[in-house]
């Protein structure tokens, strides 16, 4: 009889453990996309992907495949012809897709695509004058509440929505297949929208927009196997995370930015690249050129790393920083999203900013920098290929030495976990539920430890440990 009872929980656990191994593909999670040519040759395996002109009809196909709710929290959009995102709007509300849409009530008389959305689609223009900056968000959530969670959608990145977006300016595309995710955005979407009713109208009362808004709540996630953060501003004290994440660059960093004039960044960066690393960065000349970023303090201190884009009619309109993606053991990751390097980003304006800490995502980002680099720059015909400390590249950072010094036990458990290791000691040590909700975190104080999961119900969960330098992963299962 008990072989009879345990043969369930080995088909399950089978089954599961081919359910974590399908996770580690970071690309099913997390899609990249860029506007500009890439260079492939900067490639450790998964080719980054140049969207020639049709970054829009990506959004509009997402779009087309929603089937219960879209929220949008879009800065600027002006239609043009052969605009296809306000025409996938409007077919996903007449096939009873449920629509929310938040815009900037500066670009309110310009804004011809909100205007082109039919009239049924409850929308919100954000509050201006007095503290308040801008709605400047740039993010579509798809689908939250579907019912199969693999159709929950995240698209966020740096594009305004019009036809230079689309056709000539710089910009990046991150899209994220996350249940979780999608409602934290979802929180924030309903926090400046006052109201929690999918498809209804908005509440001025509650409605809380820049400097009202209260903490969003939980940062941390994991998709498919990999930490995502995730912070709104002004709220979230995002430039805390800029400057901490460039502290955090001791092989290589790359950024790529619209408008910088936050001094102490770019004196971080330099910093950075005097204590060892190898340090790169593009501003944009028509939105950054006047402040001390663009015109001392980068190009003194990188020489001929530094590039200013200048152009009559197109923007380098990029929001990111890569941070050692050539060292896959040294956390390599990207911060991203719709956040300028300014004050008013910081403290004023809504803002959306996503960090991934994956090597697969941070090399993707490095190519599209190395081939933005290659076309803009006047003095070199490609980026610095820097040297690879780590032989291979893995999903999750994982350092197999330390990985095969960690003792789990039981796995499968009922819910009581025991770790023991020479190695624990000062390791930060998260653990992750199958929705990728941190649900535990502490700092490991000595060579054994014991986590009491009970409380948790049956599935899969991952056992994260962080060091200064170094990630990795356990994968558990709870079986009560």
């Amino acid at each position: 009889m008990r072989k009879i009872k345990l043969l369930p929980i080995v088909i399950a656990f089978i089954g599961l453990t081919l359910q974590v191994n399908a996770q580690q593909n970071i690309t099913k999670y997390i899609k990249t996309y860029f506007t500009q040519p890439v260079d492939n040759t900067f490639s450790n395996g998964i080719n980054a992907t140049y969207l020639n002109n049709v970054v829009f009809d990506t959004l509009a196909a997402y779009i087309n495949r929603a089937k219960y709710t879209i929220d949008i929290s879009q800065y600027e959009y002006k239609t043009y012809t052969g605009d296809p995102i306000y025409t996938a709007i409007n077919n996903a509300n007449t096939r009873g897709v449920k629509i929310r849409y938040i815009q900037d009530g500066s670009q309110a008389t310009t804004n011809t695509g909100v205007t082109a959305l039919n009239a049924a689609i409850p929308k919100l223009t954000s509050p201006t004058g007095g503290v308040y900056g801008i709605c400047h968000n740039k993010f579509v959530i798809i689908d939250e509440y579907s019912p199969d969670s693999t159709k929950s959608i995240v698209w966020t990145g740096s594009p305004d929505w019009d036809l230079a977006m689309s056709q000539g300016d710089y910009n990046n595309v991150i899209i994220f297949q996350s249940k979780v995710l999608a409602r934290a955005f979802t929180n924030e979407f309903n926090i400046m929208w006052g109201d929690t009713t999918h498809g209804g109208a908005s509440n001025s009362t509650n409605s809380k927009f820049g400097p009202n808004k209260p903490n969003s709540g939980n940062h941390i996630f994991n998709i498919g196997g990999s930490k995502v953060e995730l912070y709104f501003s002004p709220s979230d004290g995002v430039n805390n995370q800029i400057v901490s994440n460039i502290a955090s660059a001791n092989v290589d960093l790359y950024c790529g930015m619209f408008t910088f004039t936050e001094t102490t960044d770019a004196t971080d960066i330099v910093n950075q690249k005097n204590a060892g690393a190898f340090a790169a960065a593009i501003l944009d000349n028509y939105s950054s050129g006047t402040y001390t970023p663009y015109t001392s303090i980068l190009p003194t201190g990188l020489g001929t790393n530094f590039e200013g884009y200048v152009a009559s009619n197109t923007l380098y309109h990029n929001k990111y920083l890569i941070v050692n993606p050539s060292a896959p053991c040294h956390d390599p990751k990207v911060l991203t999203g719709s956040h300028n390097w300014t004050s008013s980003a910081d403290t004023k304006n809504d803002e959306n900013t996503v960090i991934v800490h994956n090597d697969t995502i941070a090399n993707l980002y490095l190519q599209s920098f190395a081939g933005d680099f290659k076309a803009i720059n006047s003095t070199h015909t490609s980026l610095t290929h820097t040297a690879n400390p780590c032989p291979n590249t893995t999903g999750i950072n994982s350092i197999n030495n330390n990985e095969s010094e960690i003792n789990i036990f039981p796995n499968p458990s009922s819910g009581v976990i025991n770790i023991q290791s020479s190695v624990l000691s000062n390791l930060k040590l998260e653990v992750y539920n199958y929705l990728g909700e941190c649900i535990h975190q502490q700092v490991c104080t000595s060579a054994t430890q014991q986590i009491d999961l009970n409380s948790q119900p049956n599935g899969i969960y991952f056992l994260k440990f962080q060091s200064e330098k170094n990630s990795f992963s356990k994968k558990i299962i709870i079986v009560h």
